[in-house]
């Protein structure tokens, strides 16, 4: 399978014929002599990432993978981490830590830029490659029994041809395809290293209303208490990917590259929207892209929906179910960067109230947390960012940037509020 590449972490080689393969793959499967491309949907969990990735996925020239490369991702983040960030910070960071959001860590604007400006030729470990294997093998198969079966596949000497192999593998599941890829959450900041990697590569990003999300996973804990994850992790890599978004839009390097996806305008208006994404895709739109259950799929909701396809009754539900607290909270922690959205806060909260909704979170986390687990450190933060965004001081660089990721958020969302 031939993938465009950057030329820093190649393992194509030339036939004689002219035509393209990889050390580690077979020749790709062409359609109006067009190479197959790379295709990159990321999101946050229970943002509907996979409405999206299925809907792309039952156009014929679009084969989308649901969820099974995050195991690569971390093993990529690690070794980023391990070769190239300073001393202290290595000495600092857990290999086993989830993705980080990067608010209020010392070290996550460290952090951040190591991802933002990383490489994927690191060498590859090759009893890392086996663990990989293993791991990407469950993930996938519980989308994908098929795909999940062939992830024996993976190959590669360095991280750069293992995303190659493993994006091949992803391809050859369906018959000429133009595009082909995968839908990750979490990890939004590898977007850079990926267009890097694949100078032909396009990159959908959901987004959808915090609360909304919310609701969605509390709703998914009350079916299945397994899934039970820390609210206010979610709202804090949801303001993560605001200024990821911010900036990448501005990133001549994304340049007609990236796009921010509505969930609430592709689930109202899911055939306008399918449409754009056919646009940005150079194809044309095909009737199956609607019909996401033709296939036995029932979809991803928390709530009951009658077996449609696509629900826009899922838009604003948050507002009938999310307790008053819950909402305080997420316009607490969210409001300001909803400026930057199509989103605005609801309530005014109040400190006090948050204060106690994020403690008694902490205490019923659940599996997921991605936070320091420190109510002073998180609360004390969130208060600074407060204080930054109402007054006209100018603190030190490291501070703003540990409380909004980049100085520009700051400037940019003090502009909304004056």
């Amino acid at each position: 399978m031939f993938w465009p590449t950057s030329s820093r972490s190649s393992s194509r080689r030339w036939t004689a014929g002219g035509s393209a393969t990889t050390s580690s793959s077979r020749p790709c499967r062409r359609a109006d002599h067009m190479a197959c491309k790379p295709l990159f949907i990321f999101g946050l969990a229970r943002s509907g990432t996979n409405l999206l990735a299925r809907m792309l996925d039952r156009h014929p020239d679009v084969t989308v993978a649901l969820d099974p490369y995050l195991p690569l991702f971390r093993s990529l983040r690690n070794a980023l981490v391990a070769s190239r960030a300073a001393k202290e910070v290595r000495q600092r960071f857990s290999s086993s830590a989830p993705f980080q959001d990067y608010y209020f860590d010392p070290d996550g604007a460290a952090l951040l830029d190591l991802m933002l400006a990383g490489e994927a030729n690191l060498p590859l470990d090759q009893d890392e490659l086996k663990v990989l294997r293993l791991k990407a093998g469950e993930r996938a198969s519980l989308e994908s029994p098929t795909l999940g079966a062939q992830m024996s596949g993976l190959a590669g000497e360095d991280y750069g041809q293992l995303f190659r192999s493993g994006l091949d593998l992803v391809a050859g599941l369906k018959t000429g395809v133009r595009w082909a890829g995968c839908k990750e959450v979490w990890v939004m900041e590898f977007v850079p290293l990926l267009a890097r990697l694949f100078p032909e590569a396009r990159f959908f990003a959901l987004e959808r209303d915090p609360r909304a999300i919310v609701a969605s996973l509390l709703a998914m804990a009350e079916k299945d208490p397994t899934q039970a994850a820390h609210a206010p992790s979610y709202l804090r890599h949801w303001r993560k990917q605001v200024a990821l978004t911010h900036r990448f839009a501005t990133d001549p390097l994304l340049a007609g590259r990236f796009r921010s996806v509505s969930f609430e305008q592709l689930a109202t208006h899911p055939e306008h929207e399918a449409r754009q994404l056919c646009d940005a895709l150079n194809i044309d739109f095909h009737p199956e892209m609607l019909r996401l259950s033709a296939d036995g799929w029932r979809g991803n909701s928390s709530f009951d929906h009658g077996g449609k396809d696509v629900y826009a009754e899922t838009v604003d539900r948050w507002r009938k179910v999310l307790p008053t607290r819950v909402v305080q909270a997420a316009d607490y922690l969210c409001g300001p960067d909803m400026a930057l959205t199509p989103y605005r806060p609801t309530t005014s909260p109040k400190a006090d109230e948050v204060l106690t909704y994020l403690e008694e979170a902490g205490i019923e986390a659940g599996s997921w947390r991605s936070d320091s687990g420190d109510l002073l450190v998180a609360f004390g933060g969130e208060m600074v960012r407060r204080m930054l965004l109402d007054t006209g001081c100018e603190p030190e660089e490291s501070l703003v940037r540990r409380c909004f990721l980049f100085k520009d958020i700051l400037g940019s969302l003090r502009q909304y509020a004056a």
